[in-house]
């Protein structure tokens, strides 16, 4: 997706797999690139406790 200047939109979700034996706290980053020279690579953090 490419936004104009100005410009949002909301990321509503995102998929993760994981196999037997991953339960547990896990902390994902997401990185979005962008043409923004004070900030070309924007770190999305996300947590999470997986259960058997």
């Amino acid at each position: 997706m490419v936004l104009q200047p100005g410009e949002s939109t909301t990321i509503t979700s995102a998929v993760f797999m994981m196999h037997a034996g991953m339960d547990g706290p896990h902390d994902f980053r997401i990185h979005l690139v962008t043409n923004d020279p004070n900030q070309p690579d924007l770190e999305v953090q996300v947590l999470s406790n997986w259960g058997p």
